[in-house]
């Protein structure tokens, strides 16, 4: 059975298709499969994904996966919303605010954790039973904000979108340092500040940026954890400007 090659004709999801219940060859299972997939993900990256190489970490043939996974894309969906379940759910007792950075941050860290997620990020409907959960926390949190009820569902969206995105930018800067690296030239942070002064000495009519250029800004990974941090915080402060305060929760 050939390899179906991501981009190409597809079901609309995994999770839309009724699974496989014919019996495989003993020892594998569709949870194991897609585990040994998200290792090799990890460590190689969406380019090194192939049926072959996961049932070679396996020790099995390649066509015995085909009995519980049917495609390359269908492994890819199950790999991403495997992923999603370490997005962790925020204590209730917390205040919705607290909750809302807590689970963001849960996320961005899960897309560290795992850089090749954020690739997939809107090539699959995430209606697996991970991505659907962490939805519902979400829309739970958003439930104890004081926005109106039409107005809860596109505030959780405006939160995990937001993060998405910016995990996905974060990733591609993260890859493209990291291949720097190891073609010879400097560490990530190191490279940062080589590029802050070369451009620093190149911004004589840019009076703006020369004075952000002067003050000590700190290193790429200090940047973009304040970004985060601070886009989060407005997206908090705008949406509780939307609240009725009577409905807020502690």
């Amino acid at each position: 059975m050939a390899e179906r090659k991501r981009g190409a004709a597809k079901t609309a999801s995994v999770w839309l298709t009724p699974p496989v219940r014919q019996p495989g060859p003993p020892g594998l299972s569709r949870d194991r499969i897609v585990r040994t997939a998200v290792e090799l993900l990890d460590a190689e990256g969406l380019q090194a994904l192939s049926m072959r190489r996961v049932a070679a970490r396996l020790g099995a043939g390649h066509m015995s996966l085909y009995w519980h996974v049917t495609t390359k894309g269908a492994l890819l969906e199950l790999a991403l919303d495997e992923v999603f379940g370490e997005v962790v759910a925020p204590p209730e007792d917390l205040p919705w605010d607290e909750q809302l950075r807590a689970l963001a941050g849960s996320l961005r860290a899960m897309f560290g954790r795992h850089r090749w997620a954020a690739r997939l990020i809107g090539e699959y409907l995430n209606i697996g039973p991970n991505a659907l959960r962490m939805t519902d926390t979400a829309l739970r949190v958003m439930n104890g904000s004081g926005l109106a009820p039409d107005q809860t569902d596109s505030a959780a969206a405006l939160v995990l979108e937001y993060v998405c995105g910016f995990a996905t930018a974060e990733t591609r800067m993260i890859e493209n340092a990291a291949t720097t690296e190891r073609d010879g030239e400097s560490a990530p942070d190191e490279g940062f500040a080589e590029v802050s002064d070369a451009v620093r000495s190149g911004l004589t009519e840019f009076a703006s940026l020369r004075e952000l250029a002067g003050r000590d800004i700190g290193t790429a990974t200090q940047i973009r954890d304040r970004n985060f941090a601070f886009g989060l915080q407005c997206i908090i402060a705008g949406l509780r400007s939307l609240a009725t305060p009577d409905q807020t929760s502690t």
